[in-house]
């Protein structure tokens, strides 16, 4: 498994503000959230990219 890359201070408040967004839905009963993983995901794939300094 790929080591996580470093994120940037306005990444993880990006994943802090998806976060926030899946606990309110799963109080609303919601479970199945892959919307929010997959954004989650793209936020670190974009500083893996960064990392490796590609485009």
């Amino acid at each position: 498994m790929p080591k996580e890359p470093k994120l940037t201070a306005m990444e993880k408040l990006a994943i802090v503000r998806l976060e926030a967004r899946g606990v309110r839905r799963a109080a609303a009963g919601i479970v199945n959230q892959p919307d929010i993983d997959r954004d989650i995901e793209r936020i670190k794939e974009r500083a893996r990219k960064r990392a490796n300094g590609d485009k």
